[in-house]
């Protein structure tokens, strides 16, 4: 299980998966064109807040048994009007 970077946008994709603990699924589309399917559990509330269409994503974490790429680290990439207002 090695941990990797990646970055992409959202693909306006979202499921949440079990309420507790909060266990959110959410599609990413990287900067190589390719969909990948993602887990997280660990501040997922804090991303599902943050989350809007096509937004700039930088991602940390693993692949499970699945491929599913599990999210450990997440930075979301916004605009100061949108950090204001």
């Amino acid at each position: 299980m090695t941990n990797q970077a990646l970055s992409g946008y959202y693909d306006n994709q979202l499921k949440i998966l079990k309420y507790d603990p909060f266990l959110l699924y959410l599609r990413v589309k990287t900067i190589d064109g390719q969909l990948v399917n993602c887990l997280i559990v660990k501040h997922a509330l804090t991303l599902f807040y943050q989350l809007k269409p096509d937004l700039p994503l930088a991602l940390y974490g693993h692949y499970n048994q699945r491929h599913q790429f599990v999210i450990t680290k997440f930075m979301v990439r916004l605009s100061a009007a949108e950090l204001a207002g």
